[in-house]
């Protein structure tokens, strides 16, 4: 025992951060954003809509030399609540974060000089516009979160915008990846400390009418991500003769499938029906879901459509602070209203897009689907 100092005994919560969750919609982002007063921070997340990115990113350098603080930022198409589309949601947290695997977009970007003219003959200087998937993958407690990243274009002059600051003179921030800090980056892998308090295991909402009631479909032909039989008959008839589908008779609906797995008792997946049937296209007899889905004999399926009003029906719902969530916004008919005045929400962290996002390898990307990890009180 040392005489004169005070000591702090390690124990089971010592090991847990505390953190402070603020998103603000329409920000003025003249300065730097406030620092928490109940804990130093030793690290930030920021997530920004394009429009904001310029002065984040000033403010980020300005928090990793002057404060000294691990800083991760990613452009975001929309901030919770209710997909706003100009807003910065942030994440102060009393602990460092785990920087993991990154991937620098001048990787995924890197396009060929064009060619010069001899003098003769004319040469093209048309450059084709790409649209490169950015990923930022968040581990909070366990559950991983992909989220995907705006185009950023117009707003930082590159296609994605994604970056991190760590702090090399501290052991525990410092990781074997930090060649690519500072760098623009098209994914990067970030785990968060254990918060206290602590978020509870994840709650989905969506916006899905049931089509198949209690029926029990099961894949009985399919190949890749096509099912041709269910139930030993022609997968599409399923869908052609279901009269919730049929009188409604709008292409702007959309139909979803969740696909339990014959060999697994893990979370089922879900994906989108993208042709075949009730007059999606020409293979009558076939239900093409996802590219991604990997489909297999015996997979038990349930299917549910979103109606056009729910498609794109925006997101109203009160806020709820205490929460850290996740959207996937309904598609945007009209540009949003201008918002007056800047509007704070404490507690509350999160973005999205209409892409959607994926939580432990599910996917979230129907219009109004969203997850929430709410405070353990």
């Amino acid at each position: 025992m040392r005489i004169g100092s005070v000591r702090k005994l390690t124990t089971s919560s010592a090991s847990k951060a505390a953190f402070l969750a603020r998103t603000t919609v329409a920000p003025q982002m003249a300065r730097c954003p406030e620092l928490p007063t109940s804990f130093v921070p030793r690290s930030a997340l920021f997530l920004s809509t394009p429009q904001n990115l310029p002065k984040m990113i000033e403010n980020a350098i300005t928090l990793h030399t002057q404060k000294g603080l691990q800083v991760v930022v990613a452009g975001v198409d929309r901030t919770v609540p209710n997909g706003a589309s100009n807003g910065v949601s942030e994440l102060w947290l009393e602990a460092p974060m785990k920087i993991g695997r990154s991937a620098l977009l001048s990787a995924k970007d890197a396009s060929p000089p064009l060619r010069e003219s001899d003098g003769i003959n004319p040469v093209g200087a048309k450059v084709h516009w790409k649209n490169i998937q950015g990923i930022l993958h968040l581990d909070i407690q366990g559950n991983r979160i992909d989220v995907s990243l705006a185009n950023t274009a117009f707003a930082t002059g590159t296609l994605t915008t994604l970056f991190y600051f760590d702090k090399s003179d501290d052991g525990a921030a410092h990781q074997p990846h930090s060649d690519n800090m500072g760098q623009t980056l098209s994914s990067l892998h970030v785990k968060l400390p254990q918060l206290t308090p602590a978020l509870k295991p994840p709650v989905s909402s969506d916006r899905w009418t049931p089509l198949t009631d209690d029926d029990s479909l099961i894949i009985t032909k399919c190949t890749g991500n096509l099912v041709k039989g269910i139930n030993g008959h022609p997968a599409a008839q399923y869908l052609e003769k279901n009269n919730k589908l049929m009188s409604i008779a709008s292409k702007e609906t959309k139909v979803y499938v969740k696909v339990f797995s014959n060999h697994s008792g893990t979370q089922p997946k879900k994906y989108e029906v993208i042709a075949g049937g009730g007059g999606w296209g020409a293979k009558a007899d076939l239900l093409a879901i996802s590219p991604e889905a990997k489909l297999a004999k015996g997979d038990r399926l349930e299917f549910y459509m979103v109606t056009p009003s729910d498609r794109f029906s925006q997101q109203t719902a009160a806020v709820v602070s205490q929460q850290v969530l996740f959207e996937c916004a309904p598609e945007a008919t009209r540009y949003e209203e201008h918002v007056s005045s800047s509007q704070t929400v404490e507690h509350l962290f999160g973005g999205g897009s209409e892409m959607g996002f994926a939580v432990n390898g599910v996917n979230y990307r129907s219009p109004g689907e969203s997850i929430s990890f709410a405070y353990s009180q």
